[in-house]
């Protein structure tokens, strides 16, 4: 794909000298051009480095350097050139007969005139009418991440980006909460242009130009039936015109580490746990404060195995064993030029980053190629092409595993290697696990080719087609001599997509006389996606000499196949209508096709529309305090779309079922219906209003913008549980309604500027609550009331995500009368409906408790200049929101078993109950109890997220030695984290396990860097 672009830029590149296309006038025009150079500046004197000159009505322009100086070869004496810089004003100057043109800048009122990206389009961010934010990505540049959306973590309000643990692992992504209970919940992604349904963490950080976010619900019309949940507009970077190669490279090395400081328990804090386990027998009656000089460990019920380690004083770490400090090393290259009618951008980068544990890799190579060439003055083509190739080879070692395993064992044998089953149990050796011959690769191609025509008849009419491929492979291989009972085993997986699409964009932008400007888009597309999948595998393989190569030899065998396919259709229009720059006005309908829903449901119409009004365009509107100030509200509906088989009837071929057809036959798999149809399935829909105002005060010094939402979704896709009788588990239907509403700001704030010194203060907070409004509508009951679903957790009028569980107050001491059946040391649950006994009810005694998500989050950065230093820190916090830690952080003794409390290790921040200890804030879970319960506590944190310190060289020095410039860079992630949440982190919300109450999913902790970076360009 790759060759493929250069050999269609090499097809249409031409160059200015030998463009066919050029005509006789285009000559007179050249001979009267000249050389126009010139500085940049803003109002206090300051510089502007990366200041656009472009000449107007043309691709041809330039950047300024870091002195804010710019020089333009050849420029028509007629010519006009335009001056912009994001935050100012843009000016227009005609060339005439000057040489010299400089420019002084003026602050623009909240960016007026930047460029946003908005679907199929751009427009200037003084015409939106909907919420649409650009993201400052620039300001994160030098922050060690392996995806874009990293660095963007708590800097756009209303969106909210989850903690990575693992080596080139995905975030999860939110834009202004919840508002699906089964359907997807995932914001859509558009690259330059197209959706794109790969991983973010194939797209490299450093090719990425710009990140907008569409949030409400007639800016995400646009796309319909996929934009329920947000929309990331991505925009790669590009070359420009009239410019000669510039070569960017770019290093960084980054160490990581936990931002926890947990650790297991060593020999003598197991031995004491021993002890506090066994009081009864190990201390004295009836305080048991005294040791009893008869019993040792031999009394106890410890494995043997660990009898015997006592005895031989082992002190094994097996946390320190399976952890080391991890890094990131990232390289980047990248030429960018053009020449009056071609354009290009060329990439390639290589990341290679190591976990904290054991055998957690990730490794990145990527390359891009961006280029677009004027073919005549109406026709262009171009194409967007990139390729990432990831490595995730090796497993680690389970954390639950390590969690569990003793001091008093080691995990080696007396020669020095691993020991299977060195716990004399059923469980293994955890490091069994990073032995095993393990490959896990993917690529992703992806190819974007478009062609635009400038109608020449009718002025402001353009035609552009997008084709894009997108394909996605996968493979993994992996043998284990331990596996399937130590009998050995291996596979090996393939599988790829094949994600296609095709645009047609018709867009006509007409001003008429001074007052009138509209903007008309139509638009026509389809999308298929085709998936494969094969994967064999075998177990009790006599010889893995050769690995995952050798399946035949297994004794059992198996393989399997999937495939898929879907796809969908749409249209869309809008129109943007600018009246004197005052009133603004979009509207927007779009039509999607898809074919996972009914027969008569496939299709469903999106409307929005959208206002906007600039009070300090009116007469009337005259105060001096305030520079800018715009009101602006939308309302638009959104759908959301199902699986692609859910309203079908599903057959399953199942092993267990099988025949045999006569003597000596052969055995046929039988094959049933296993789901329901649904011949009404239809959209998931989301209607959504926002408010937003958008303002300036004290001549540009305090920025911002306040929004203002609700959203409603209806006819939810839900799994509905059917009776035993049926045959069937469950169906796919429509039903209930979720509402969410929220608050959002943010503010930008420059309290000091002057030519050496400035300091800019951005702060944004944000605020969203949802709630459950209709689910069933059944009342089985007959209270009155639609009945909520406890079992799964979800209730009329309150939170997804509601915490519905016992109330706790302390626990059980030795001095309380306790119940019968309710141990010493476990939870005391609150008794709802207190009488002359004491009773617990799950029917009774359960109650709302608070809700999972957070209240409220905030980011603060504060960016300091001096001359060529810059310092920025950014502080990001969350407010509010509960969680328990359950089986997360507490150990694994079931209730009587207190050899299994007793056999495994806890980390060090489980603070248990003992008699020695008898305000624990954990429970002895080891202690048979009626009712265990669960302790909830708050996730709240304020962490200091990002701290950078650059140094850019002077471009004067810069240019003696042969550079355009030269920055270096320190910076640092995660520094500190203020929080009373014990485990790994608040933000993930988990413990050492899984937060589900008896999964068994490791999790890990999240980490602090350290980096030292530079980038250069000549």
């Amino acid at each position: 794909m790759l060759v493929g672009a250069f050999f269609f830029a090499g097809l249409f590149a031409v160059s200015a000298s030998n463009n066919p296309f050029k005509t006789e006038a285009g000559s007179e025009i050249a001979a009267q051009q000249k050389k126009v150079s010139g500085k940049v500046t803003d109002n206090t004197g300051a510089t502007l480095p990366g200041a656009s000159v472009v000449v107007k009505g043309t691709t041809m322009g330039v950047i300024t350097d870091n002195n804010g100086a710019y020089s333009l070869p050849s420029v028509p004496e007629d010519a006009i050139l335009q001056f912009s810089f994001v935050g100012m004003k843009m000016q227009e100057i005609a060339v005439g007969g000057k040489a010299t043109i400089n420019v002084v800048l003026a602050e623009d009122a909240i960016g007026i005139e930047e460029v946003v990206a908005i679907g199929y389009g751009t427009m200037k961010k003084s015409d939106l009418t909907g919420a649409a934010v650009s993201a400052n990505i620039e300001a994160f540049r030098e922050s060690p991440n392996t995806n874009i959306m990293q660095s963007l973590k708590g800097t756009v309000p209303g969106l909210q980006i989850g903690q990575v643990t693992e080596a080139g692992a995905e975030p999860s992504l939110s834009v202004r909460g919840q508002t699906t209970l089964s359907g997807s919940t995932n914001p859509l992604i558009v690259l330059d242009g197209i959706i794109y349904r790969g991983r973010i963490t194939d797209i490299n950080p450093s090719d990425i130009q710009a990140v907008d976010v569409l949030k409400d619900a007639s800016s995400m019309a646009i796309y319909g039936a996929q934009a329920a949940n947000g929309v990331f507009l991505i925009t790669s970077k590009k070359g420009k015109a009239q410019r000669k190669p510039i070569i960017n490279l770019s290093s960084s090395f980054s160490t990581q580490s936990p931002t926890s400081n947990a650790r297991l328990l060593n020999r003598e804090e197991v031995l004491q746990k021993v002890r506090d386990i066994e009081y009864k027998r190990s201390y004295l009656g009836p305080d048991y404060t005294q040791p009893k000089p008869d019993w040792n460990y031999s009394n106890s019920e410890l494995n043997p195995t660990y009898r015997a380690g006592i005895d031989a004083n082992t002190d094994f770490d097996w946390y320190g064993e399976a952890t080391s400090p991890g890094y990131i090393i990232d390289n980047q290259i990248s030429i960018n030029g053009g020449t009056e009618s071609t354009t290009y951008f060329i990439s390639g980068g290589n990341t290679a980053q190591k976990g904290f544990i054991l055998n957690d890799k990730y490794k990145r190579n990527s390359a891009r190629i961006n280029i677009k060439t004027d073919i005549t003055n109406w026709f262009s083509i171009g194409a967007n092409v990139f390729g990432s190739f990831t490595n995730y080879s090796g497993l680690s070692p389970n954390m639950e595993s390590l969690a569990f395993s003793s001091p008093l064992i080691s995990s080696k044998d007396e020669n020095g290697d691993y020991s299977v089953n060195p716990f004399n149990s059923f469980q293994l050796n955890p490091f069994l696990s990073p032995s095993a011959d393990d490959k896990e690769t993917n690529n992703n191609l992806s190819g974007n080719f478009f062609a635009i025509i400038s109608v020449p008849q009718i002025k402001g009419l353009t035609y552009q087609i997008n084709y894009s491929n997108n394909l996605r492979t996968g493979y993994h291989a992996n043998s284990n001599i331990y596996g399937a009972g130590l009998t050995g085993s291996a596979y090996k997986n393939n599988n790829s997509t094949l994600d296609a699409m095709l645009d047609n964009i018709i867009t006509y932008d007409k001003k008429i006389n001074s007052d009138h400007s509209i903007k008309v888009t139509l638009v026509a597309g389809y999308n298929k996606i085709n998936y494969e999948a094969t994967r064999a595998q075998g177990s009790n393989i006599p010889n893995l000499g050769l690995s995952y190569n050798s399946l035949e030899q297994a004794i059992v065998q198996e393989i399997n196949s999937d495939a898929w396919s879907e796809s969908s259709i749409y249209q869309m229009g809008r129109v943007n209508y600018n009246f004197k720059n005052k009133y603004l006005l979009t509207g927007t309908v779009r039509r999607d096709g898809f074919s996972g829903f009914a027969q008569n449901k496939k299709f469903g119409i999106f409307p929005s529309i959208g206002a906007g009004w600039v009070l300090t365009e009116e007469s009337f509107f005259k105060v001096p305090v305030i520079t800018y100030f715009k009101l602006r509200g939308s309302y638009g509906i959104n759908g959301n779309q199902t699986g692609r088989y859910s309203s079908l009837a599903r057959i399953s071929a199942e092993d267990g079922s099988k025949y045999v057809f006569g003597d000596g036959s052969s055995t046929a798999i039988g094959q049933s219906v296993s789901t329901l149809p649904n011949n009404n399935l239809g959209w998931e829909t989301t209607t959504g209003f926002n408010m937003g105002l958008d303002f300036a005060i004290l001549n540009n010094r305090i920025r911002g913008n306040v929004e203002y939402y609700t959203t409603k979704t209806s006819d939810l896709l839900w799994d509905k549980v059917l009776p035993t009788l049926t045959g069937f588990n469950q169906i796919k239907t429509n039903l209930g309604e979720i509402a969410n509403q929220g608050l959002e700001f943010a503010i930008q704030t420059t309290p000091v500027k002057t030519s050496d010194f400035s300091w800019n203060l951005d702060v944004n907070f944000s605020a969203n609550k949802n709630k459950i409004v209709k689910l069933l509508g059944e009342d089985l009951n007959g209270d009155g009331k639609e009945d909520d679903l406890i079992s799964s957790g979800l209730f009329i009028g309150q939170s997804i995500g509601t915490i519905y569980d016992y109330e706790v107050n302390g626990l059980w001491q030795l001095t309380d009368q306790i119940p019968a059946g309710y141990g010493l040391g476990r939870y005391r649950i609150v008794d709802q409906n207190p009488g002359d006994t004491y009773a617990i009810k799950a029917e009774d005694d359960r109650k709302i408790l608070g809700r999972k998500e957070p209240a409220y989050q905030f980011g603060i950065q504060n960016t300091l200049n001096y001359k060529n230093f810059t310092l920025r820190f950014f502080i990001n916090s969350i407010q509010g929101g509960k969680d328990g830690y359950r089986k997360a952080n507490n150990p694994d003794g079931m209730p009587g078993t207190t050899g299994t409390a007793q056999n495994q290790n806890w980390f060090n921040f489980y603070d248990y109950w003992s008699v020695s200890n008898p305000n624990a804030k954990y429970p002895a879970s080891w202690i048979p109890t009626a009712i265990g319960g669960s302790a909830y506590y708050s996730r709240s944190f304020v962490r200091l997220q990002d701290v950078s310190f650059a140094y850019n060289l002077k471009s004067a020095t810069a240019k003696q030695i042969g550079l355009n410039s030269l920055k270096v860079f320190v910076s640092g992630k995660n520094l500190l984290t203020f929080t009373k949440w014990d485990g790994w982190d608040p933000e993930t919300g988990q413990g050492i396990r899984n937060n589900a109450e008896f999964s068994g999913a490791p999790t890990l902790p999240v980490m602090k860097s350290f980096s030292l970076g530079f980038e250069v360009s000549f």
